[in-house]
């Protein structure tokens, strides 16, 4: 009788045996086993967070990481190899996290400094969304690294098993695996550009968006309902810095003065055209100084033209370069 139960029962849980073996095989979000580099992002659903964390873990110690790029995925244009001529470094590190919180800000640098590598040089890129996102509550494209975060390990893998069982995110990813198609259903699961992850600097490049521009450029910014139109009103926003979020910019702020580190702060030109809100400014330059923010935001020759973004989220490396040319000048 009880091994007649035991044979239905493992019939009727094989489908559910089956695919944890192949969570655990295919490792979809590439967070169960540890990996030196990782590949093109091409329908799949990775954690930026995770990624740059543990390129980190990797090459900290070989290549003595000392000048950090900090920021969300909007920080990606500012390649840190360009960064590193303008601070005399050959070797900075990129650490940003796609919708990245002021508090993964926070305990990245903390987390640097635990590793014990000097933080000699720090690009911050903020804009108001990062004091907007929670990372409990952003799923597992988002959630920090529990290396970091210090999120208990089996909540943090719980989230993506989640992921991986919700909403046929696995029938989407064995589809694409085994067929190699990419099919118009898989795009609520999967990310279907192609995105490039440099070595050594950990670098965010939009691969995708920078070949169709190259292909047809009239045509990519002519997409119907791809870039929307902004007027020429001055666009306000209401204060994003939440009394709680204090303590990251005191924690950030000790760090900076504890190494003697070399920052600056960009406040990045948003497609949107809002004006970083002021009240949150002026929070900012009682924690770190006015002589250290630079602000870009609202109306302004980069927001106002179109071709200086990829899509309504990011814009271009050609902006990055000149901002750093301008914030970096010796006049």
């Amino acid at each position: 009788m009880l091994v007649k139960f035991s044979l239905k029962l493992s019939l009727f849980l094989s489908p559910l045996i089956f695919l944890v073996f192949g969570y655990l095989y295919t490792d979809p979000f590439k967070v169960v086993r540890r990996y030196e580099e990782y590949p093109d992002n091409f329908a799949k659903s990775l954690n930026r967070d995770r990624i740059s964390t543990q390129i980190f873990l990797n090459n900290h110690q070989k290549y003595n990481y000392k000048s950090f790029i900090f920021g969300s995925s909007r920080s990606s244009v500012f390649y840190a190899r360009e960064w590193g001529k303008h601070i005399n470094d050959v070797t900075p590190y990129h650490f940003d996290a796609s919708c990245e919180t002021i508090s993964g800000v926070a305990t990245k640098l903390n987390f640097i400094e635990s590793k014990g590598n000097k933080i000699e040089n720090v690009l911050f890129v903020f804009d108001r969304s990062l004091f907007n996102y929670e990372q409990d509550t952003l799923g597992s494209v988002f959630v920090q690294d529990y290396r970091v975060s210090g999120l208990d390990w089996w909540k943090y893998h719980t989230i993506f098993l989640n992921t991986y069982f919700s909403k046929g995110f696995f029938v989407a990813f064995y589809d694409n695996l085994i067929t190699g198609n990419f099919k118009n259903y898989m795009k609520q699961f999967l990310e279907f550009r192609k995105i490039n992850y440099t070595p050594i600097f950990n670098d965010f490049i939009f691969t995708s968006y920078i070949e169709q521009i190259k292909k047809d450029s009239i045509g990519y910014y002519n997409q119907p309902d791809f870039f929307y139109k902004r007027t020429l009103e001055k666009k306000l926003t209401t204060p994003a810095i939440k009394a709680y979020q204090l303590k990251y910019l005191d924690m950030i702020k000790e760090s900076l003065f504890k190494n003697n580190t070399k920052y600056k702060i960009i406040l990045g030109p948003t497609y949107d055209q809002y004006t970083f809100n002021q009240q949150d400014l002026d929070l900012l330059i009682k924690y770190f100084g006015k002589e250290h923010i630079y602000n870009f935001s609202g109306i302004n020759d980069y927001t106002n033209n179109i071709a200086n973004y990829y899509e309504i989220y990011h814009y271009k490396p050609s902006v990055a370069n000149d901002i750093m040319n301008k914030i970096y000048s010796t006049k």
